[in-house]
């Protein structure tokens, strides 16, 4: 899958852009502020997920505008497909090949994208949360299923701790739980079930990206806590006895949650360990090796992403040179075959250093194209 045109008007700061990406890697340089992460926005959009910025569509319109356009063409292996995005007036307008959306979650799995921003350290350095938020986003492009679970499970764990308030304020109502942690245990044990499978499967292909980068001098591995299944899943089978199981977590954490007012077991407590050499990268990796799980694990999802649909994502790598010693650098302009790639930077040197590929230049919300001559002479 690759970009072939790209033209956007009046969003953010780019007020006029036209753009022919390469089919490989293509650098997108410049000073700070302005654009470069702007034009990588608006490509993730059209995968049909949320800004990575958190973003409001409202907040996306330049100033002084009404209404941003996105047009995009892209290809995968069997055809050629166009999608436009136009929001930030009374009704957001969407259309792939000049068919209307209802909502852009009707685009999963029409054009897939994976994204690294500076915000995704939180990955390895932060809490849970951003790591099940991953997890999420990443297999819904793959099971478009999974989006459906977790917003069940969601809405399901909402009501559950709303109950259990009431019996802490009142007394009353602990008859009604079993009805929610049935529901509960059925949708939490597919997620587990879903999440490890997806990690077995990222984690291999995520330690040969992390040996890439360290000449295999260090290891990378995955695993999944689960809050449930304490010894792990030991099949990833849906089954009556793992649902069981679940059942019973609810059922022993019981008097702790009333007391407390919220569901304490779940899916949503369970948690990603990254590890380097055997250890947690969170508490013990240095700054740059924190930053190579985080890439890793985005290049490793593209390429789990590639082995299950059969089309290539397209990868959006954004600030991620600094803190890189060169072959680590080398290796994600130069080394990652088969994928397009925009990956943006402030300095000129780390564009001159790209063997084969495009080179674009962003100042003032303007996106040039430049030829490597002028870009090494810089």
């Amino acid at each position: 899958m690759r970009i072939t045109d790209l033209e956007i008007t009046d969003f953010r700061n780019l007020a006029q852009v036209a753009i022919k990406p390469g089919e490989g890697v293509n650098i997108i340089y410049g000073a700070n502020a302005q654009g470069k992460t702007n034009l990588l926005e608006a490509i993730w959009l059209c995968s049909g997920n949320r800004s990575f910025r958190g973003a409001r569509e409202r907040e996306m319109t330049r100033f002084g505008a009404k209404v941003f356009h996105i047009r995009m063409r892209f290809a995968d292996r069997e055809r050629t497909q166009m999608f436009s995005y136009d929001s930030g007036g009374e009704k957001r307008k969407l259309q792939l090949n000049r068919i209307p959306l209802r909502s852009p979650s009707e685009l999963t799995g029409e054009f897939t994208c994976v994204v690294f921003h500076p915000e995704d350290l939180s990955l390895v350095k932060d809490g849970p949360a951003d790591r099940r938020n991953f997890l999420d986003i990443a297999i819904s492009q793959i099971k478009p299923v999974y989006g459906r679970y977790i917003l069940q499970y969601n809405n399901l764990l909402e009501q559950r701790n709303a109950l259990l308030k009431q019996i802490h304020r009142t007394g009353s109502g602990k008859e009604m739980l079993p009805v929610w942690d049935e529901q509960l245990a059925k949708i939490g044990t597919a997620v587990s079930i879903l999440r490890q499978d997806y990690l077995q499967k990222l984690s291999g292909l995520s330690q040969g990206v992390y040996g890439g980068f360290t000449g295999n001098r260090e290891t990378f591995s995955l695993e999944y806590e689960s809050s449930v299944y304490r010894d792990g899943l030991s099949e990833a089978v849906y089954s009556e006895e793992l649902i069981d199981c679940y059942r019973k977590a609810l059922a022993s954490h019981l008097e702790e949650d009333i007391r407390l007012h919220y569901t304490g077991v779940g899916v949503h407590r369970d948690d990603l360990e990254i590890l380097v050499n055997g250890i947690s990268a969170r508490a013990y990796g240095s700054q740059g090796q924190q930053r190579s799980c985080a890439i890793a694990l985005k290049i490793g999802e593209a390429m789990l992403l590639k082995g299950i649909t059969g089309e290539n994502p397209v990868i959006l790598l954004d600030d991620v040179m600094s803190e890189l010693d060169p072959g680590r650098q080398d290796y994600l302009l130069n080394r990652i075959q088969g994928f397009q790639v925009f990956i943006t930077c402030c300095d000129t040197a780390w564009a001159s250093q790209l063997a084969d590929g495009k080179i674009f230049e962003v100042s003032a919300g303007q996106v040039t194209p430049k030829d490597r001559t002028a870009v090494e002479s810089i």
